[in-house]
């Protein structure tokens, strides 16, 4: 039997071949989807997980009691635009799962409901080619092409280095189990595209697995009947992201006043940060923001420098800063601040949420705390419209009410899977939900107060949804070294693969964050991390989790004016930019783009996670390595000039340039239609 799908409409040949059926795309010779009784494409099962976590880091096992193939069509019936199959593991068993395969949304969507049995386990597999190529899976950090690799999805820590033959790793691993790997991800996501211009999302909360070990097929598992796979199509691979924006949302362009400056990353107090922000403004940095992560107040751990998560305005450490922010405000600095959906148990909203029964239990109705590292905290059950409800107002009084014009929304990946949730809600399900709800609740927030469009929370964790409701993303918590998998090349890879599945709009901390093991970031590594965010949608510093034993800007006066020089780079960026930001609200294609979105036909762009261009116009090759003085890279093509020189150069070939430090390689198309703003760089 063979299913044709073809625009809105499918078609069913040779209905009566039950054993061996397949989907395909009208405009395809080769199937998606086959199933026979030696191979069969779908199986249901029974098991059972086992889950521990440790400050986000989780260990998850199953052991699987029963797997159930389901090779037999036992009934079926179509329309011009929909098809049941009932499928059984045998002709004379009873049918266990009913497959709806309908068009919804620019998709085909493969719509599961278990008939038989208790089933908690799925496996589906998509034909596969040896040569096919597969791109996306949410914001992944070590991989562009996920080909070869399996891939978990289960919001979690990224962990500390995320390669296990790394020292940083083991150490990490030893200490609390948070070393990671190249999987783990504050944002994954089980979406696809494929080399074949195929685009596909397993519709489930549920532990997942994207599976591209074996090259005769990919399989999509979870530890529950999915909602639905969804199927999409499109001539080119830029074409199967512009899809991603109807499948999932995309972001409003950013306000101005983030294209006018950089966002300083700034703590210690009220005479500290004035102090900074006015030696910044001395050196010709061009301030758009000033972000305090620390106006809660401090709290300090062998972690490094953490803080006090009651969401009130620490007066004693920041006296006077409401006056300060009037002042920023009058000088067209903006002031940005930080949340997150949990809160400590020894302030007073802690008492408020317990006392109004707002926080996530135990099985014997006693508060859930779940460390932090050296403190403790409850969870907003964001399940529970009235603790939902609560929170958000405490986002509106406490944050937009005080003048933040942004903030750090972090985590959302630490909901314990032995949690008591409201309406007895699943937490196995409720997990890789809770990144999306966080991100909702803020822009709830936002619309609730018409600040939509102009205040702007950025977010590391996610999932299927948060596109919709995120206005920016941040590349997560760094390693402060220049390693693949966690420093400085993985915060590109992230952005570009976040990109992928419809993150158009995502930034770094400049400098990266973690800085543990003896790990302490350079000067070197800081000025390159600049460089990187000079041509990204933000740019924004961030002293890191121990400031004290880690470079920072302000250390001497000649990276002041590197910060200066970059600044005013990306400021006059910002026509094109806008254009860009709302190409991407228009269309769904990513500010930042793996090159492969421009020359798919291009060999050389396929695994290139080293460079990218900015829209279609800028192609932007970072230094991402130490002690380089020059950049070797790769020109899709089209004819090119460098930025800084103006020196042509023709596509389809290797070229090596300078890369002095402030300088990195970046290359503008000749016949950009902002030729002529790209061209002033050269004066």
């Amino acid at each position: 039997m063979q299913i044709c799908l073809d625009g809105d409409h499918l078609t069913v040949r040779d209905e009566a071949v039950r054993d061996d059926w397949s989907l395909r795309w009208a405009h395809q010779s080769d199937a998606s989807l086959h199933s026979t009784r030696q191979h069969p494409a779908i199986a249901v099962g029974d098991g059972h997980s086992q889950v521990k976590m440790n400050q986000g880091n989780f260990q998850l096992r199953d052991t699987q009691v029963e797997r159930i193939d389901l090779p037999y069509v036992k009934d079926l019936t179509s329309t011009l635009n929909s098809a049941t199959l009932d499928l059984a593991p045998a002709t004379d068993s009873p049918s266990y799962l009913r497959v709806t395969l309908r068009y919804v949304n620019h998709s085909w969507r493969l719509q599961f409901q278990a008939l038989a049995g208790k089933l908690n386990r799925f496996w589906l597999r998509l034909v596969a080619e040896p040569s096919d190529r597969f791109y996306g899976g949410g914001e992944q950090m070590s991989y562009l092409n996920l080909a070869g690799r399996k891939f978990p999805i289960w919001t979690s820590e990224p962990g500390v280095g995320r390669n296990k033959q790394t020292a940083i790793t083991q150490a990490a691993d030893r200490n609390n189990g948070g070393g990671g790997d190249y999987y783990t991800s504050n944002y994954p996501q089980a979406t696809y595209l494929t080399s074949r211009h195929q685009l596909v999302h397993l519709e489930t909360s549920a532990y997942a697995v994207l599976d591209f070990t074996d090259q005769r097929f990919t399989e999509l598992s979870a530890w529950a009947i999915p909602t639905a796979v969804w199927l999409g199509t499109a001539p080119t691979l830029a074409g199967l992201v512009r899809l991603t924006k109807d499948w999932f949302g995309t972001q409003p362009v950013l306000p101005d006043w983030l294209g006018d400056g950089i966002v300083l990353g700034l703590q210690g107090g009220t005479a500290v940060v004035r102090q900074r922000v006015a030696a910044a403004q001395r050196a010709g940095i061009k301030v758009a923001g000033v972000w305090l992560q620390d106006w809660e107040g401090p709290l300090i751990t062998s972690f490094g420098k953490r803080l006090h998560w009651d969401w009130h305005w620490d007066q004693e450490f920041y006296p006077g800063l409401d006056q300060l922010i009037r002042e920023w405000r009058q000088r067209g600095i903006r002031f940005l601040g930080y949340i997150n959906p949990y809160v400590v148990d020894d302030g007073p909203l802690f008492a408020t949420a317990k006392d109004a029964g707002y926080l996530a239990t135990k099985a014997d109705g006693s508060v859930y705390l779940v460390d932090f590292g050296e403190f403790n905290c409850g969870v907003v059950d964001l399940l529970n419209p009235a603790a939902y409800s609560w929170y958000q107002g405490i986002v509106e009084q406490r944050l937009i009410d005080f003048d933040m014009s942004g903030w750090m929304a972090d985590f959302g990946e630490y909901l314990p899977t032995d949690v008591q949730l409201y309406g007895k809600a699943d937490p196995m399900l409720a997990h890789n939900q809770w990144p999306v709800l966080w991100a909702k609740l803020n822009r709830d927030a936002l619309e609730h107060t018409g600040k939509l469009g102009e205040v702007v929370p950025f977010f590391r964790a996610g999932g299927a949804g948060t596109q919709g409701y995120a206005p920016l993303l941040w590349a997560g918590d760094q390693s402060v070294d220049w390693t693949p998998d966690d420093g400085l090349p993985s915060a590109l890879t992230g952005m570009l693969t976040s990109g992928l599945t419809g993150n158009g709009l995502n930034h770094p901390d400049i400098g990266g964050y973690t800085s543990l093991f003896g790990n302490d970031r350079t000067k070197e590594l800081w000025l390159r991390w600049l460089e990187l965010g000079a041509f990204t949608p933000v740019m924004r510093t961030h002293e890191g989790n121990r400031p004290a034993e880690n470079f920072q800007y302000y250390d001497d006066f000649a990276t002041m004016r590197q910060v200066a020089r970059l600044t005013q780079v990306h400021q006059r960026l910002a026509p094109y930019l806008r254009a860009v930001m709302q190409e991407n609200t228009a269309t769904g294609l990513p500010v930042m783009r793996p090159l492969l979105l421009s020359d798919e036909e291009d060999a050389q762009t396929w695994e290139n996670q080293t460079s990218y261009t900015l829209g279609s116009d800028l192609l932007v090759a970072p230094v991402l390595a130490p002690n380089q003085t020059d950049r070797t890279l790769y020109l899709p093509g089209g004819e090119w000039c460098h930025l800084w020189s103006g020196e042509r150069f023709d596509g389809h070939q290797t070229v090596t340039v300078a890369a002095p430090v402030g300088m990195p390689p970046v290359f503008y198309r000749a016949d950009s239609a902002f030729v002529n703003l790209f061209a002033g760089f050269q004066d």
